[in-house]
């Protein structure tokens, strides 16, 4: 189903007589659509004759418009039809038609799902053309308040539970990835020291229908929404259910081919080639369905990039895609250079998060190994509100490996999976918004924060802090030595300083 916009009957000459008349001219515009239940053309452009024959399909949805302001909404429901030798009374411009369903008529007070006027429509020139951005989500908003259920898959898939008998590091282990409701986590991150399964986890998930044995303790357990009985569906993929066999052969089942279908993983590669397809793609298709000058679509792109990475203050922008295909940036100074100059980082968020976006994934498992390589602290600490946002926006599930204290501090508690050696998962309830040292600590293993040597140098004099000896030689060619490496300013060392003031104070209320 394809989604145009398209001006009524534009050399229909008796609406043009009377147009001054807005009531009468309105009731000729229903008349046409209600009653002879027709669109049409009378236009001799080759390119328009052919959009309308072969390209506008059974099914496609229509806007009907007077210039910017819509009359109604319609379904294709015929083939092109040629009415040259056909009786054309009252039709007389109206050699070429096609049959349709009138879902709508305009109301001047209907609002969409935005609440904008509808009469509000964002395109006021062509005469078929196939939507795009703005002018395909004003005429989604108002196909899909008619038909909302249209617009529920009977395909969407996330993952409720994880198990595994005997795999790797994993021996009977089960992971959990729903709400203290039972309901699947848009968002887990899945925590732990090295060693401990994060990356063995998400490809377990991602291989199941190929490493899974017959084991009754293997399984994952699977939500899907089913458009049949409108209700979410809850199954278990195992062993037994991914082949039905009939008559002695073996065939695939529904869930099975489903899982490998809506499964998406992002390694800890970096990959743009398949990006800088994708980018030269939605331009030419962007150019193509809008007939907008490269310029224009360029502005759109870039605008678009822009706002999903708003919050990142990225020191570049999208640029052009050349006659070749070959896709530019430009930095803050207007400085063009092709796509695989930007930097690491900027490639990792491009390669994934963009791709995510102009893929049009819905409905889907995204398995994501260490989405920080490469990335700032800055932009570990917003990367998880991003990937947040998609998965809400598009009904998926995203499950993240990291060893980021970042994104572990910026994602939400009933998200965070900590993977222990022992293969266990500890669910920690006060992660949001802690320190990183108390991450580091407590969450990821780290024993020290600072360097073995500098570590040591602090337990000494820490020590001798307890003990009173803070006033003796030897601690003060300690305490020498730590101002010279970090600097008399080092906040660790003023702290100690008011520790030391404080017992001292008490030591000389002590002899008094």
């Amino acid at each position: 189903m394809a989604y145009w916009h398209m001006q009524i009957h534009p050399n229909d000459t008796d609406v043009e007589q009377i147009n001054e008349e807005e009531n009468e001219y309105w009731e000729r515009e229903e008349e046409l659509l209600e009653e002879k239940k027709l669109i049409g053309l009378g236009s001799v452009n080759k390119e328009e004759i052919k959009n309308f024959r072969k390209n506008l399909k059974i099914n496609d949805i229509v806007l009907i418009r007077d210039r910017a302001t819509p009359i109604a909404l319609v379904e294709v429901d015929g083939e092109f039809e040629d009415g040259f030798r056909n009786d054309l009374t009252n039709l007389d411009w109206f050699r070429y038609r096609r049959k349709i369903k009138v879902l709508d008529i305009f109301n001047k007070t209907k609002l969409d799902i935005a609440d904008k006027p509808l009469n509000d429509f964002p395109i006021s020139e062509g005469i078929l053309t196939l939507a795009n951005n703005e002018a395909e989500k004003y005429i989604i908003n108002w196909h899909k308040s008619l038909f909302p259920e249209l617009y529920q898959t009977n395909d969407s898939l996330k993952i409720r539970e994880v198990s595994i008998s005997d795999y790797k590091i994993f021996q009977n282990f089960k992971i959990d990835f729903t709400d203290i409701d039972n309901k699947s986590l848009p968002i887990i991150v899945i925590a732990g020291i090295n060693g401990s399964g994060k990356t063995t986890l998400l490809e377990y998930i991602k291989y199941f229908t190929n490493i899974v044995n017959n084991s009754d303790r293997n399984y994952l357990k699977l939500e899907r929404y089913d458009k049949k009985v409108k209700d979410i569906e809850v199954e278990e993929l195992r062993f037994n259910s991914l082949w039905n066999i009939k008559k002695d052969r073996k065939e695939e089942s529904f869930l099975s081919k489903l899982f490998k279908e809506k499964t998406i993983y992002f390694s800890t590669g970096t990959d743009i080639e398949d990006l800088k397809s994708l980018i030269a793609e939605y331009v030419k298709k962007t150019m193509h369905s809008e007939n907008l000058r490269p310029s224009d679509v360029f502005d759109n792109i870039r605008d678009y990039i822009n706002k999903i990475f708003d919050d990142l203050s990225m020191l570049v922008e999208f640029n052009k895609v050349d006659a070749d295909g070959n896709v530019f940036f430009r930095n803050r100074g207007g400085k063009s250079f092709s796509i695989d100059s930007i930097s690491t980082g900027e490639k990792t968020l491009l390669s994934k998060i963009l791709y995510l976006y102009l893929k049009e994934i819905k409905d889907s498992v995204i398995l994501i190994d260490e989405p920080e390589l490469s990335l700032h602290p800055s932009w570990q600490n917003k990367i998880l509100k991003l990937y947040e946002q998609f998965a809400k926006e598009n009904n998926c599930q995203i499950i993240i490996a990291t060893h980021s204290p970042h994104i572990i501090g910026s994602a939400k508690s009933e998200y965070i999976r900590l993977l222990t050696e022992d293969g266990v998962v500890d669910n920690f309830s006060n992660t949001y918004g802690a320190k990183f040292s108390q991450i580091l600590t407590d969450i990821m293993g780290v024993k020290n924060l600072r360097t073995p040597e500098i570590n040591e140098k602090f337990v000494v004099i820490e020590d001798m802090i307890v003990d009173n000896e803070f006033d003796t030689l030897s601690f003060k060619d300690k305490w020498q030595e730590l101002e010279d490496i970090l600097g008399k300013n080092y906040f660790d060392l003023k702290l100690l300083k008011l520790e030391i003031a404080s017992r001292r104070k008490d030591v000389q209320n002590n002899k008094k």
